[in-house]
């Protein structure tokens, strides 16, 4: 059976693409009237530090803190199922979705876990 998931995985392994905040920084950089090829690189390596991923603590606090709100958050294989109580939650979790995803799946057991819960 065909996987999709699975596609997309291999797909993005083989075509690592730039972290968008390293594009904007890069095209920024680019079209400002000084720019200097050495500055585009040092902006752009700026913007990629800048943007670390969060640490397992904080995504755990995230958790904690979006469950306390009313908000559903659950995994199954390489899904992440979420139930906001209010949009402004869905804003907090968007640009670490990938690292909730993976911190649900190597410490929660999946659709066992949060069953019993609410929203």
């Amino acid at each position: 059976m065909f996987r999709l998931n699975d596609a997309v995985r291999r797909y993005q392994a083989q075509h690592q693409l730039q972290p968008e905040s390293r594009r904007v920084a890069t095209a920024v950089a680019t079209l400002s009237p000084r720019a200097r090829p050495a500055t585009t690189r040092v902006v752009a390596t700026v913007a990629a530090v800048a943007t670390s991923p969060l640490d397992p603590t904080h995504i755990a606090r995230l958790i904690e803190q979006l469950r306390g709100e009313g908000a559903l958050l659950q995994h199954h294989e390489n899904t992440l199922l979420v139930r906001p109580t209010h949009w402004q939650q869905v804003d907090r979790l968007s640009p670490h979705w990938k690292a909730l995803l993976l911190f649900l799946q190597t410490n929660e057991n999946g659709d066992e876990d949060g069953s019993d819960r609410s929203a």
